[in-house]
């Protein structure tokens, strides 16, 4: 059986993967996004496509034998305008004050790579897209927020999976492609590739 090798900068998409109990390997992947060529680089579905697809291609000189390797990435546009990670806690807040109160959409890539014994591999790429509208916010709880750790290594300035999950009213579309990882797509993936995920999962000792 292949193994299962997580591509990743971001402790919760690893966590994420663990709901699946199935057993995986991580792989450390930093990438300069600057550096990456995008067909186009303000498209948000070329964005995330081609990052993701980077990230996985990143880590494959450090794979031997049969192994399925995934990576994601997500980012977040507001009137389809790219928001990046922000820098400081300035921009942090202005990003959150910006997107308050309303709808702005987010974007995750995930590429999946089947890599073969004799070292060729397959590759799949998806991308999806999730609306999601936040509350009206005071400026406690921006202030507060912005204060934690959370929101300099997530596009937006927020994540869903931590506290920031306080910050959402609502969302349309699927939660994992919020969360940075797809599950749904990632099992549609194996299945093109004839492999079941249950087969996969770690039985209770």
């Amino acid at each position: 059986m292949q193994k299962l090798i997580l591509a990743t900068n971001l402790f919760s998409r690893a966590n994420l993967l663990k709901q699946l109990s199935v057993p995986f390997e991580e792989l450390f992947c930093e990438i300069e996004e600057k550096d990456v060529e995008i067909e186009n680089e303000y498209s948000p579905y070329e964005w995330v496509k081609s990052i993701s697809a980077t990230k996985a291609k990143a880590v494959l000189d450090r794979v031997q034998g049969e192994a399925i390797i995934i990576a994601a990435d997500t980012i977040i546009t507001d009137f389809g305008r790219i928001l990046h990670r922000p820098r400081n806690k300035q921009e942090a807040v202005t990003m959150l004050k910006n997107l308050q109160g309303r709808k702005h959409t987010t974007y995750t890539g995930l590429t999946v790579i089947y890599h073969h014994e004799n070292g060729t591999y397959e590759m799949d790429s998806y991308v999806d897209g999730v609306d999601v509208y936040m509350h009206h916010l005071s400026d406690k709880i921006i202030d507060a927020y912005t204060d934690t750790d959370e929101p300099y290594d997530r596009p937006g300035g927020y994540s869903i999976t931590g506290k920031g999950a306080l910050l959402i009213e609502n969302i349309y579309g699927d939660y994992y492609t919020l969360a940075g990882l797809p599950l749904r797509l990632l099992n549609k993936s194996l299945f093109k590739h004839n492999i079941d995920i249950i087969d996969f999962w770690i039985k209770p000792q």
